[in-house]
């Protein structure tokens, strides 16, 4: 009987997929099938785990049985590591005395996937309103959908980012039509998907904006290391309300050991400890006893390899996009951090009513010369029209790679720029 039949939940069907995982599934398939793929989709670092990190692993499995056991943890992790995360602050951040970071505010997370489920379930009640960039992470959006959180999707500004600016705007807006507050808000700097990142003054006004408001800033920090100007300045620093979020998926190249870890307020220690033990019990043991490794000198040595590799990624792309002379240098984001560079083709290089946008472009450039990019409709605000005008590349796979993959691109672009004049004519 219809009335007893048995079904997905309503949050379950209305939660959009992850973009990029189609992408790379479907550049999988051709790889399987004999065809030369550049990866140019996902922001997994090329490199495994620092080989101090992996051998730490393979001690921990072939020690004694009390050595090798790899039980439960505290549910807020190991001491050791966290006392490894605290020392971190300490050293790269400088932090002032009234904002040093103790072990007992850190808990190590199932990646920083688990620190935005914890973090949101802790913070937010079913109707709250959280703001997102509108270019960004779309699992913010997709994990605040099916938590039922409502969205505020901020432009950005002409500089691809979100500020205290433009989150004033919409909360002065909010405040005269007499919609909802916002409860917070949540984002990257540096941004994925744009690479943009928050000078110390915009990061100082965005944390004394938000505990003006009265609204709970979530900042995701994971990829803080991989920057090229500048380096990024923590919430630590001007907040003591905000939350921080960060990962070893990205800098500490463990993106499939499933680990990172949060730096909570005081008022939230107690809600997310036993969140934690409900949800996760802790994250894996042997990705907290290997990850202890991270900050020693060799590994962190090992790890700024990474950073060079990427900063030569990102310069040659960056030389590559300024001699295609049909896109602008505007519509380039900054690309000051991570490993992603993020372009709007614009109106005069789509044509979306013949189907050929962004998304298309990207389908057609896999089909036919192996290079994956991801197509801007995973980043954009759902309701605007820019998703299918921009794509993101990925300079996280390797010189190499990133090399042949805009080479091909190249050879690419002129075909799709005749392909969308003719079908505007």
């Amino acid at each position: 009987m219809e009335g007893n039949s048995i079904k997905p939940s309503n949050r379950s069907t209305q939660v959009e997929s992850f973009k990029v995982m189609h992408v790379l599934r479907r550049a999988n398939q051709l790889e399987a099938e004999g065809k030369t793929i550049y990866h140019c989709e996902v922001g997994q670092p090329e490199s495994g785990a620092p080989k101090n990190v992996a051998q730490a692993a393979v001690a921990a499995l072939n020690g004694d049985a009390n050595q090798s056991r790899l039980g439960y943890t505290d549910a807020f992790g190991l001491i050791a590591l966290r006392e490894k995360i605290a020392e971190h602050y300490r050293e790269k951040y400088s932090l002032p005395a009234d904002k040093e970071v103790g072990t007992d505010r850190i808990v190590v997370t199932t990646g920083s996937s688990g620190g935005f489920l914890l973090a949101f379930t802790a913070c937010f009640d079913a109707g709250d309103v959280i703001a997102v960039a509108s270019s960004g992470y779309p699992c913010y959006r997709n994990i605040g959908g099916a938590l039922g959180l409502e969205l505020a999707n901020v432009p950005i500004n002409e500089e691809f980012k979100l500020t205290a600016n433009e989150l004033r705007k919409e909360i002065d807006e909010r405040k005269a039509s007499g919609k909802k507050r916002i409860s917070g808000v949540i984002l990257s700097s540096p941004s994925n998907p744009t690479g943009a990142m928050l000078s110390v003054q915009e990061l100082k006004d965005m944390c004394e904006l938000c505990e003006k408001e009265g609204v709970r800033f979530l900042s995701d920090e994971i990829y803080h290391g991989i920057s090229y100007d500048e380096e990024a300045a923590t919430a630590l620093s001007f907040s003591s309300t905000a939350i921080v979020i960060n990962s070893f998926s990205k800098y500490y190249s463990m993106s499939g050991w499933r680990l990172g870890w949060m730096v909570l307020p005081p008022d939230l220690v107690d809600p997310i400890n036993t969140l934690q033990q409900n949800m996760f019990i802790n994250a894996p043991t042997i990705s907290q006893t290997a990850a202890i490794q991270c900050w020693e000198p060799e590994t962190i040595a090992e790890l700024e390899t990474h950073v060079a590799k990427y900063r030569k990624s990102r310069e040659f792309i960056l030389k590559q996009m300024d001699s295609i002379s049909e896109i602008p240098s505007k519509n380039i984001a900054p690309a000051d951090g991570g490993f992603y560079v993020y372009i709007d083709l614009g109106e005069e290089l789509v044509c979306r009513e013949k189907g050929l946008g962004s998304t298309e472009m990207c389908r057609m450039l896999l089909e036919e010369k192996g290079v994956a990019f991801t197509p801007g409709t995973d980043f954009e605000d759902p309701a605007g029209n820019l998703g299918d005008r921009r794509f993101r590349i990925s300079y996280a796979g390797g010189t190499t790679v990133v090399a042949d993959a805009m080479n091909h691109f190249k050879d690419f672009w002129p075909y799709w720029v005749k392909r969308v004049q003719e079908a505007k004519m």
